[in-house]
């Protein structure tokens, strides 16, 4: 009991102590950031099997952008007889003057296969569960469609020339998982309700819900595999949720974030391990004295340690819950549902990981002091091979935390690879300087030439402090750098459109009707450009996700018809790339020009084989160039171009995509244009800005609580580097003024060596951050890597400062002591 009772009394001393208390704090920031992410990603991962198998309304579900005809319909039929046919388009709902752009389902009498639709009278009704949707001349709309649209039960409206008669308000569609995270208004209407041709030039998704046992349901995947290779499929059981890879490429991010984070949780500890191992000799020492057994001594020092992680743990996990409950209920706009509940498997399992990992970085310590010697505990010996030790451990334990969160193993691999690199600079560097330094300062006199003395002689010492700045600086550098880029890129991108109305679709018919309404309102029609829609089903003879299995937003993309331009010559808009661009008027049809991010994200090269489903017919094109979008003209642009004799190969409707300027009145006839041509999708400026200010409002909140993060830990390391060596700083400025050395002669000598380790440091902390930016810029976030010289120098220039401002205030405080206590170690 004794010797628990005096392990409790010395891991409290060591608390209120600035290395114990920088200690537990970096333990306390390190297990908050895994258990926040820890229980975000359980909740999520639950929400998404929960809502998967309570929404989907089916035992599968097909989705078409084009709806089986002749041999296809039979065959799936005959795999699945008991099936719901709906389909969704895109249009523009009008009541009187006022307008929306809803997502219409048209469904049939077999609607819904599995649980039932939830409607009301009134948007604030008591809800009442039916199991048909609306009756042929109903339609159904949504709460905050119906309040946006000002409408009521009984209410008329006009699709396209049908009257139609609000039948209810729709609150709850059993098939709702569908949509992912779409926030897109709804309506519902029975499929007969409206002709075909009304609503003729909309692009219509068709979906079919299918009833069927396992059996059924690896007959009917193995049949869409082969017939329908441009179709998503599905399943309740053993199925891919659809916002899986949406989830799994945020995952991709925080796992890079968490090895960074890691890391420089990693330098601050093994700074303060320096005067935890100095105090836990002292103490070995003394019990050693009184005939304790090393091992003894070891088990309380180990006892010690669990004590801090236990209270780390516990402060940790009160401040994750308080975080955890903030960002549910961010994230409940985009997983409607989604509840903070708790989920103990998981967080416990990261605990075990946080302790295995914290552990891993004090392995060194206790190493070092069971191989000590009694004469050694007195002493305090040079640090020699267990840098190395310590380096070694760190890395190990920076790996098992790669291995648990990372999935991007290119991108993480690359971050490490760089890190790596710069790690190896800082050493070279190091002992370049400084052996270079003290050749130097043999021959001269003055303060600067011992300056180098001193830091020759505490080489690996300043090595260490070296690389843990360097390193800070790095992951600091290059966070702060690539938050910067990303929101200036978001920010060009989102106010980069000309006019201040986007048409985003429009079929021949509805160009020769908005161009007369744009003269009969003053408008202008400033830019159009034709397409059809087209959807890249294989490369190579490979399907899309078997070339390019990482998710990215590229490929979510890609898994729905883009738009494919003609052009003989290369657009204003435009620059050529990679590749050749195709002469004007050539008959080689069968070329194609890729936007060069894309590209790169995909993993394409020149020469391959792109496979296109075109209006339910197969096309090959060769990739012969590359493009990439250039300011100075339009802001209509293409990821994929063919040449212009190619339109005539392809049988498709032509859809044309371009911008208007509008005056002020001509906004309030808009409405008259849509209850004409309900599928023509106008997409106003200002809703695109808004869309992006949101998107840009959470990108934002992400990032600037992964840079508040990011800073804390910083000036943790800042904090760990000086009280890390104050004991050596005490002795040294002691052992000076013992031989004649003023106040202002030390601080000179103290301003000196801290300025040639944080100059050292921040060239490794540059090199590094140019590396990470040279590799990681184009593969991953497809960005340019341009670093602004003078952005970079001047975080340099704050760096240095900050490390020699702190640096010149703890000597001011080590000199406001006599000689003799700054002669006596410290413990």
């Amino acid at each position: 009991m004794n010797l628990v009772l005096l392990t409790l009394e010395n891991c409290w001393r060591d608390l209120k102590e600035g290395d114990g208390r920088i200690s537990m704090a970096t333990q306390v920031a390190m297990l908050f950031f895994l258990l926040t992410l820890t229980l975000t990603s359980a909740s999520i991962q639950s929400y998404l099997a929960h809502n998967l198998d309570q929404m989907l309304g089916s035992d599968l579900v097909l989705e078409s952008h084009a709806r089986l005809k002749g041999e296809d319909e039979i065959a799936f039929r005959s795999l699945a007889p008991r099936q719901s046919v709906t389909q969704l388009s895109d249009i523009t709902l009008t009541h009187h003057e006022v307008w929306a752009r809803v997502r219409l389902k048209r469904v049939d009498d077999a609607y819904p296969l599995q649980g039932q639709l939830q409607v009301g009278d009134t948007p604030a009704a008591t809800q009442r569960a039916v199991s048909q949707g609306p009756k042929v001349g109903e339609i159904w709309l949504d709460s905050r469609l119906a309040i946006q649209l000002r409408t009521q039960v009984g209410d008329t409206l006009s699709v396209a020339g049908t009257k139609l008669r609000l039948g209810a308000i729709l609150f709850h569609e059993p098939d709702r998982l569908m949509e992912g995270h779409s926030t897109a208004l709804r309506a519902m209407v029975h499929t007969q309700s409206l002709q075909g041709e009304s609503l003729q030039g909309s692009q219509v998704r068709t979906r079919y819900l299918v009833t069927a046992d396992e059996g059924r349901q690896q007959a009917i995947e193995d049949w869409v595999q082969t017939a329908l290779p441009g179709a998503k499929l599905i399943q309740k059981n053993g199925g891919q949720h659809p916002l899986a890879s949406f989830w799994q490429r945020t995952e991709n991010f925080l796992g890079l974030a968490s090895v960074i984070l890691f890391f420089m949780g990693a330098v601050a500890l093994d700074m303060t391990n320096r005067r935890w191992l100095a105090k836990m000799r002292y103490r070995l020492a003394i019990y050693a004295s009184f005939g304790t057994r090393t091992r003894t001594g070891m088990l309380m020092a180990l006892g010690e340690w669990l004590i801090g992680f236990i209270l780390s743990v516990l402060v940790a996990s009160l401040l994750a819950t308080l975080a955890y409950g903030l960002i549910v209920a961010q994230l409940q706009d985009h997983f409607p549902g989604l509840q903070a509940t708790g989920h103990w498997g998981p967080a416990l399992k990261t605990v075990g990981l946080a302790f295995l990992l914290l552990y891993a970085l004090q392995v060194p310590s206790f190493i070092q002091l069971s191989r000590a010697s009694l004469l050694s505990l007195i002493r305090n010996p040079t640090e020699g091979r267990y840098v190395w030790h310590r380096l070694f451990w760190s890395i190990t334990a920076a790996t098992k935390l790669t291995t648990a969160y990372s999935d991007n193993w290119q991108l993480t691999g690359m971050t490490l690879a760089a890190i790596a690199v710069a790690l190896a600079l800082m050493v070279a560097l190091t002992w370049t300087v400084i052996r270079l330094g003290d050749l130097w300062g043999r021959r001269r006199s003055g303060l600067l030439p011992f300056a180098f003395f001193i830091m020759r002689q505490r080489l690996f010492a300043k090595s260490a402090q070296v690389l843990g700045l360097g390193l800070c600086g790095l992951l600091l550098l290059f966070t702060l750098m690539l938050m910067r880029d990303l929101g200036a890129t978001m920010e060009r991108h989102g106010r980069s459109h000309d006019g201040n109305l986007l048409i985003a679709q429009a079929h021949a018919g509805q160009i020769d009707a908005l161009q007369r309404w744009a003269a009969e309102t003053g408008s202008s029609v400033r830019t159009l450009r034709p397409f059809v829609s087209a959807q890249l089903v294989a490369v190579n003879g490979k399907t899309l996700a078997e070339h390019s299995p990482r998710p990215s937003d590229t490929m979510a993309s890609l898994a729905d018809p883009i738009r494919l331009s003609w052009t003989d010559t290369l657009p204003a808009n435009n620059r050529l790339v990679g590749g050749l661009w195709w002469p004007a008027g050539t008959e080689r049809w069968q070329q194609i020009s890729a936007e060069s991010e894309v590209m790169t994200d995909l993993g394409l090269s020149h020469g391959d084989t792109l496979t296109y489903q075109i209006d339910g017919k197969s096309y090959d094109f060769t990739l012969v160039a590359s493009h990439a979008y250039q300011p100075g003209g339009s802001s209509i642009t293409f990821w994929f171009q063919v040449p212009r004799s190619a339109r005539a190969q392809l049988d498709a409707p032509t859809r044309y995509m371009g911008s208007m300027e509008l005056p002020a009145p001509a906004w309030d006839a808009l409405a008259g244009l849509w209850q004409q041509h309900p599928t023509l999708s106008l997409v106003p400026l200002r809703e695109l800005t808004e869309r992006f200010d949101r998107t840009l409002g959470i990108v934002t909140k992400v990032t600037s609580g992964y840079a508040a993060m990011v800073l804390l830990l910083a000036l943790f390391v800042l904090a760990a580097s000086v009280s890390g060596f104050s004991t050596d700083d005490r002795q040294k400025n002691g052992l000076l003024m013992s031989m004649g050395l003023n106040h202002n002669d030390c601080l000179r000598l103290n301003f000196y060596d801290w300025g040639v380790t944080a100059l050292i440091a921040a060239t490794g902390a540059v090199a590094g951050t140019w590396i990470a930016g040279l590799l990681i810029y184009r593969s991953q976030f497809r960005l340019s890597y341009n670093p602004d010289v003078l952005w970079v120098a001047g975080m340099v220039v704050a760096m240095v400062a900050a490390v020699c401002v702190v640096g010149y205030i703890a000597c001011r405080q080590s000199l406001k002591v006599s000689v003799r206590d700054l002669l006596a170690t410290s413990t």
